[in-house]
């Protein structure tokens, strides 16, 4: 394997997997007809797949595309919304360039889908003809993507012979349907061999024949999805938690009910002298249960139409063309119902149990001040220690769950990033796919540049090949005289471009007007490159060199030192950085980023930039528009969305663990008001008759704090890769879990033990 153009992702149990394919071992799939019914391929976000430049009726816009094989519809058996869709004659050389569209795309750009077949595109000024549209709903084989185009692979200009040729570039992606009546198994036992044979042909050194790429045959009906491998992590954990909440109102209500159930123990035992069987007052009291599972289930579901919104926001960070979109079927809504009666009966069985192993005779005889085991526990029973004991623990797990998320968030937010982002809008533009080339593509930037500057309100313009946060190139660049550093990153920017990010230059000069084409060329580096590379020498003066193979294709001196700055995202460590005149040489500038340093809003400033742009050539779209604030906020997204989810669990988990006890402490002692009134009218002060309530509450708290710290420790590292700038056994998290943890479980026990030490004695005595 000598060169990949897709995607790949870790794998846990074979390494590195990866869907690409060269496209000799695509045509060997193809052939094997006895296994496949069809075999179909794709390829995207790749250096030959990226976003486009889709003109409709004159109208410029940045779409995103698929290349696929001419069978990939019908292999995937979707049919048309409109029109036809790709065919194996339309994948040939010299066949005519044909499209077909999305649903969504041609909502908005043709007024409807029966109106888009037969229209005439420009696909980076390269006409098109669209033949069909894509049913709703259909986002390819990975929703991740959510491709706007899908155009046959050999219509595509830039695939030249080499690249379906050569063996050991892989680029296709390839998907297959197997014959009724073959089974996976046997299609991954026929076809590995085979493929092991043809990559082995292949290799040309003995490392490449000691590495070979196995093949694994997957299935397919649930996609390729990246949204997937992104997200199923995150929503294991938020799945965890949920069911904690569960487990944590299941023990609440069962606590409750046991309570109640002490209660009714002359009830019951009056029930069981008459002849009613133990099960069958074991049954009433489940039914009670279930139907209070119900209820809160079909509660849940109404609430849950609601959260399911909230969370796809939450998870969508404010991108338009996010596909994740959860929806309440019927399988949610079985999960549902089964959910609700296993909780009943789990809730309600251990109350029913022990309410109908009581003695009938001493039940009978009891007073209405309850029964006098209870004088001596405020619980009554072994089972409802263990209750409370056990939702004290699990809150506290969610507790320290949400610390260690709310840390990480906090972390991140202050990362010193080295810049500021406020007040700054980014844009993109690509002219080169609008038909501007090298070097006056880079003259049309330069005047764009001083347009955006003009604009009232702006008050510094510049550009640069990549955002801030987005951007991780890395070059061949090196000190003149010395060895290449991989871990050097280079930005190519625009003059005023360390004003516009307001990057402070501690030593000599930035990028200024007066580094033009034909003047010397200039770099300037960030400190972090100065220590690297020059120790305590001076870095200015130096001589910087960009080789283009074994050719300097630039010899740059540096004339300045900037303050460090994250460079490609908040968790990465600062790298040593380069910035060097977009307009000098090599690379050209195909596309660059715009950045726009305003006196307010960014976002205020949109239109003005849009008309700039259309006046100049309003073949170029203006995309990804967004301010640096925004972006910043996009890249933690992930760890925004964990932390607020995890804060809020873990509120809900304490409130229903305080309400429970709150109100399982106010039951068992109202039940004892005779007592606390013998020990009233005995001379016991209200102080220690709250002391005696705070005590036992306490006592279960520390048991269920020091069962729970161990298993959150444990727990701890199931989201180690989530946490940033902390370790897992934060000690900060854990305090703040037990102090919260400890206040809400005195506050519950305190409001009902106040209340009961006000009783009158004498009123409390008339109870017995």
């Amino acid at each position: 394997m000598h060169g990949g153009h897709g995607s790949d992702w870790g794998d846990g149990e074979s390494g590195t997997s990866s869907g690409m394919f060269p496209y000799g071992a695509f045509e060997m799939f193809r052939k094997n007809d006895a296994i496949f019914s069809s075999v179909f391929g794709y390829f995207h976000q790749s250096r030959l797949a990226r976003r486009l430049n889709l003109t409709v009726q004159g109208q410029a816009e940045v779409a995103s595309v698929e290349y696929v094989s001419g069978d990939f519809f019908s292999g995937l058996g979707v049919p048309p919304a409109a029109g036809r869709l790709t065919i194996p004659d339309d994948d040939r050389a010299g066949a005519a360039p044909v499209a077909v569209v999305s649903y969504a795309l041609a909502e908005r750009r043709f007024g409807g889908a029966d109106r888009a077949p037969g229209q005439e595109i420009l696909v980076d000024n390269a006409p098109f003809k669209v033949t069909g549209v894509a049913p709703p709903g259909f986002f390819g084989v990975d929703p991740a993507r959510a491709p706007d185009l899908y155009i046959p692979m050999h219509a595509n200009p830039l695939l030249a012979a080499r690249e379906y040729q050569d063996v050991n570039d892989y680029w296709i992606e390839i998907m297959g349907r197997l014959r009724p009546g073959v089974s996976r198994a046997r299609a991954q036992a026929t076809m590995a061999p085979q493929f092991h044979q043809w990559v082995a042909n292949t290799a040309k050194t003995a490392g490449e024949r000691a590495q070979l790429p196995e093949l694994v045959l997957t299935a397919g009906k649930g996609g390729l999805s990246g949204l997937r491998r992104r997200y199923s992590k995150p929503l294991y954990v938020l799945l965890t938690l949920v069911g904690l909440i569960l487990t944590i109102a299941c023990a609440n209500v069962a606590n409750l009910l046991l309570a109640r159930a002490a209660s009714r123990r002359r009830e019951i035992a009056l029930r069981l002298s008459v002849g009613a069987s133990r099960w069958r007052v074991v049954r009433q009291m489940l039914a009670e249960s279930v139907l209070l599972a119900w209820l809160g289930g079909v509660a849940g579901v109404a609430l849950a139409m609601w959260g399911i919104r909230f969370l796809t926001l939450l998870l969508a960070g404010g991108q338009s063309n996010f596909t994740l979109h959860a929806e309440l079927n019927w399988h949610v809504l079985c999960m549902m119902a089964v959910l609700s009666l296993l909780s009943g009966v789990f809730f309600g069985l251990a109350p029913a149990l022990q309410a109908t192993r009581a003695d009938v005779m001493p039940a009978l005889k009891e007073t209405r001040g309850g029964q006098g085991g209870a004088r001596h526990s405020l619980w009554g029973g072994g089972m409802g220690r263990l209750l409370v004991i056990g939702q004290i623990a699990l809150s506290l797990l969610m507790l320290v769950a949400a610390g260690l998320f709310v840390r990480t968030l906090s972390n991140l937010q202050s990362v010193d990033i080295g810049f500021s982002r406020e007040n700054v809008l980014l844009f993109h533009l690509e002219a080169s796919k609008a038909g501007h080339h090298s070097p006056e593509i880079a003259g049309f930037y330069g005047e764009l540049r001083q347009r955006f500057g003009e604009i009232p309100g702006v008050r510094a313009a510049s550009l640069s090949d990549e955002s801030m946060v987005d951007g991780s190139w890395s070059i061949g660049i090196r000190v003149q005289g010395a060895q290449r550093d991989p871990q050097t990153r280079a930005m190519s920017v625009g003059p005023a471009f360390f004003e516009a990010m307001q990057i402070p230059i501690v030593a000599g000069r930035g990028i200024e007007e007066r580094d033009r084409p034909g003047s010397p060329q200039v770099a300037v580096v960030s400190e972090r490159f100065a220590k690297v590379n020059f120790g305590d020498r001076n870095p200015l003066g130096q001589r910087l060199i960009i080789e283009k193979g074994k050719t300097v294709a630039r010899d740059m001196e540096i004339v300045g030192v900037s303050r460090d700055t994250h460079y490609g995202g908040l968790k990465q460590q600062i790298s040593p950085v380069v910035f060097f005149p977009y307009d000098q040489g090599y690379p050209p500038p195909d596309d660059v980023v715009f950045e726009l340093r305003t006196a307010g809003d960014p976002l205020a400033y949109v239109n003005a930039v849009r008309e700039i742009v259309r006046r100049a050539d309003a073949r170029v779209p203006v995309a990804d528009i967004r301010t640096q604030a925004a972006e910043i906020d996009r890249s933690i997204n992930e760890e925004r969305t964990l932390a607020r989810l995890c804060l809020v669990f873990a509120l809900v988990a304490l409130t229903i663990a305080s309400v429970g006890l709150y109100g399982t402490v106010a039951y068992n002692v109202a039940r004892r008001t005779s007592e606390l009134g013998i020990r009233m009218a005995l001379g016991a002060q209200r102080g220690r008759l709250v002391w005696l309530v705070l005590r036992e509450v306490l006592l279960l708290a520390g048991i269920g704090i020091a069962v729970s710290v161990p298993a959150a420790l444990v727990a701890s590292k199931l989201v180690e890769s989530f946490l940033f700038g902390m370790k897992r056994n934060d000690p900060w998290a854990l305090a703040t879990a037990v102090a919260t943890l400890l206040a809400a479980a005195l506050m519950a026990a305190y409001l009902p033990a106040r209340k009961a030490s006000s009783i009158d004695p004498m009123v409390a005595l008339r109870n017995e």
